[in-house]
C-alpha cells in the first residue's frame, strides 16, 4: 500500500515540473512514512537532517539522457555514448561547491536513459536502500556534508548537469537545480556515558596497559551514539597482540556473529597458502585447465585455459566480469540466482582485449571459483580442513560459512565470526603466519598476499595483493602504511605494516555510499590519534 501511494504521489508531483528553456528550478519534497494509514508529501524549503521523513525530488528533463548526451559528442553511437555519460551533480553549501560527482554510465536503468519520464531523485529515506541517488547523497555527507552542515541553518544547492568522458570529461550547461535551507542537528548526548566500554573477562586475549587517549574515545563514541557515524557495531584494538580495546553498538555483543560480507574474501587466499604448504596444491601459478576440462563449458578459449589461481586470487584474471559495471555479464548479482556458480564462472567469456594477470576488476565469482578447487583437492573437502587447520589453532569456535546452493563454503565473502576472532585473523598476518608460536601459513605467502601485484583504479589508494587491499593513513603529517581486508557496509581489518596494531571495525552500512569512508575516517581521525 505504501508503494502505491508513493508512485501515485511522485505522478501528481511530476505535474509541477514544467519544461523550461533554461535550468529547470526543482522543489524538494519530504514524503512521511505510513502511520495509521495516513501518509503526506509535501514541498519543503527547509529541513532537518535526522528527520523520520524522506527527502527527495523529481527530475523531470524535457528531452532524454540520451538526447542530452548526443548534444555533447553528436558523432557517438548511442550505446557507445550511455557508456561514457550520464548525469553530473554539483553541491553546493552557502554559495561554495563542496562536492561534484559524475554518475558511473550503470547508476540509470536503461529505459531511464532513453525516456524523458520523471527521476526519482531519493536522497534520504527510512524505507528504501541501495538507490544510485540515496549512494550520491551518503557520499556527498561523507566527503563534505558531515563537516559542514550543523545547527546552523545553510544553504544546500544541488545543479544538475550532464557529462560525456572522451579522455576527458566535457559537460553541458547547469540543467536543473534546487535549494534548500538545511541543518543537522544531532540527538543530545550524555558524555559521561560515552567512555570506553569494560573489557569482560576471557575475551582470548592478555589485557593491554598501554595508554590510550579516551577523549578521543569518547569523541568517537559520541560521533556513533548522535549517528553521525552510522551503523557502526563492533571496535576491537589490538597493540603488540593484546586487547586494547573493544566497543559494541546498536545491539552487537561479544557473542554475535558478524556478515562482513567481502572481507572474508581475504580467507579464501589464506586457505590457498595453506593447501599449498600442505601439499594438496603445487603453487598458485597453476591454471585453470590443471582442474576442469575447460572445453565442456560455454565460450571456451585458450586464455581460459591459462588463467592461474593467482589471477583469480589478485582479480586480475581476463573474464568478462566485474561486479562494479551493472552491465557486465559477469557481474555476482548475474551468479547468485543460478544453480551452479562454478559453472556460470566457467561459463564466463573472456575479453579479448585482455591478458591474464595485467588488470585488476573486482569478480566475486573468480574467488568462489578458487574455493571449489580448493575443495575439490583438499582430502575431506575445505570445510574440514578449515576447520582444522584455520580456526581450531586460532581458537574460532563460533562461526557460519555464507554457502553456494550445493551447501558448499562460499569463498565470495559472508563468512559469520565474532569481531574478537577477526582481530585473530589479522595477528596471524601481522605475525607473519604464526599464531600462538604456531606457524600456519609460511611467511612468503604472507609477503606475496600483501605484496603490490595489481595497479588500483585511479580513484583508489594503494595497491591490491591476493585479496587484500593496501593504502595510507596520514596521522600530524607522517604516513602509516595498511593492509586490510574489506567488505560492503564498512567492515575492515587493518593490520599496519610499522606499528604493532591489528584494528576491526565491524559495521551493517551494506550498499551505503558512506560506508567505506567513515571506517577509513574513524581510524584516521580518531582510534589511530588515540593510540599513537
Amino acid at each position: 500500500m505504501m508503494q502505491r501511494f508513493y508512485a501515485i504521489a511522485l505522478l501528481f508531483i511530476s505535474t509541477l515540473f514544467a519544461s523550461q528553456s533554461h535550468a529547470q528550478q526543482l522543489t524538494f519534497f519530504d514524503f512521511r512514512p505510513a502511520r495509521d494509514s495516513v501518509q503526506t508529501s509535501r514541498a519543503i524549503s527547509s529541513y532537518n537532517i535526522g528527520s523520520d521523513k524522506d527527502l527527495y525530488f523529481l527530475l523531470s528533463p524535457s528531452v532524454s539522457l540520451e538526447a542530452e548526451l548526443a548534444k555533447l559528442a553528436p558523432s557517438i553511437k548511442t550505446e557507445e555514448l550511455l557508456a561514457m555519460g550520464n548525469y553530473s551533480f554539483d553541491f553546493y553549501v552557502d554559495g561554495k561547491k563542496v562536492y561534484t560527482e559524475n554518475l558511473g554510465p550503470g547508476a540509470i536503468l536503461p529505459q531511464d536513459k532513453i525516456t524523458n519520464r520523471p527521476l526519482d531523485i531519493v536522497l534520504m529515506s527510512s524505507s528504501r536502500s541501495g538507490l544510485w541517488s540515496i549512494n550520491l547523497w551518503d557520499r556527498f555527507m561523507a566527503k563534505a556534508g558531515l563537516s559542514l552542515l550543523n545547527t546552523q541553518p545553510k544553504v544546500l544547492a544541488i545543479q544538475i548537469s550532464v557529462y560525456v568522458n572522451q579522455n576527458e570529461p566535457k559537460y553541458s550547461s547547469v540543467l536543473a537545480q534546487a535549494k534548500i535551507n538545511m541543518t543537522r542537528i544531532p540527538k543530545v548526548i550524555d558524555p559521561s556515558k560515552m567512555g570506553t566500554q569494560p573489557i569482560a573477562a576471557e575475551s582470548g586475549f592478555k589485557l593491554s596497559k598501554e595508554k590510550l587517549d579516551k577523549k578521543l574515545i569518547v569523541a568517537l563514541n559520541t560521533k556513533i551514539a548522535e549517528q553521525t557515524y552510522r551503523m557502526i557495531n563492533g571496535i576491537v584494538v589490538l597493540k603488540k597482540g593484546e586487547l586494547l580495546l573493544e566497543q559494541y553498538y546498536n545491539g552487537e555483543k561479544r557473542e554475535t556473529l558478524h556478515d562482513p560480507r567481502s572481507v572474508s574474501k581475504s580467507v579464501t587466499a589464506t586457505l590457498t597458502g595453506m593447501a599449498i604448504k600442505d601439499g594438496f596444491m603445487a603453487s598458485e601459478n597453476q591454471m585453470l585447465k590443471d582442474f576442469y576440462k575447460l572445453q565442456d563449458y560455454a565460450n571456451y578459449s585458450s586464455k581460459k585455459d591459462s588463467v592461474k589461481i593467482g589471477d583469480l586470487l589478485s582479480m586480475s584474471a581476463a573474464f568478462d566480469g566485474n561486479d562494479e559495471v551493472e552491465s557486465s555479464v559477469g557481474n555476482e548479482e548475474n551468479m547468485y540466482p543460478t544453480a551452479d556458480y562454478t559453472k556460470f564462472t566457467l561459463d564466463l567469456p573472456m575479453v579479448v582485449e585482455r591478458e591474464n594477470g595485467k588488470k585488476w576488476t573486482y569478480f566475486t565469482a573468480g574467488t568462489n571459483l578458487v574455493m571449489d578447487i580448493l575443495d575439490k583437492n583438499i582430502p575431506g573437502g575445505v570445510e574440514a580442513y578449515a576447520n582444522k587447520s584455520l580456526f581450531a589453532p586460532l581458537s574460532i569456535t563460533k562461526f557460519e560459512w555464507a554457502r553456494t546452493p550445493q551447501g558448499k563454503p562460499f569463498g565470495g565473502g559472508g563468512l559469520r565470526l565474532r569481531a574478537l576472532d577477526f582481530a585473530k585473523y589479522g595477528q596471524l598476518y601481522l605475525n607473519g603466519g604464526i599464531y600462538n608460536g604456531k606457524r600456519l601459513l609460511e611467511e612468503s605467502w604472507v609477503k606475496k598476499s600483501l605484496s603490490p601485484l595489481q595497479v588500483l583504479p585511479a580513484d583508489r589508494p594503494g595497491f591490491y595483493g591476493l585479496l587484500f587491499w593496501n593504502k595510507a593513513f596520514v596521522i600530524a603529517g607522517k604516513s602509516y602504511e595498511v593492509y586490510y581486508s574489506s567488505g560492503n557496509g564498512g567492515n575492515k581489518i587493518y593490520m599496519f605494516k610499522d606499528l604493532p596494531l591489528v584494528i576491526v571495525i565491524t559495521a551493517s552500512a551494506y550498499g551505503k555510499g558512506f560506508a567505506h569512508a567513515q571506517a577509513d575516517e574513524i581510524v584516521e581521525k580518531y582510534l589511530l590519534p588515540a593510540i599513537l
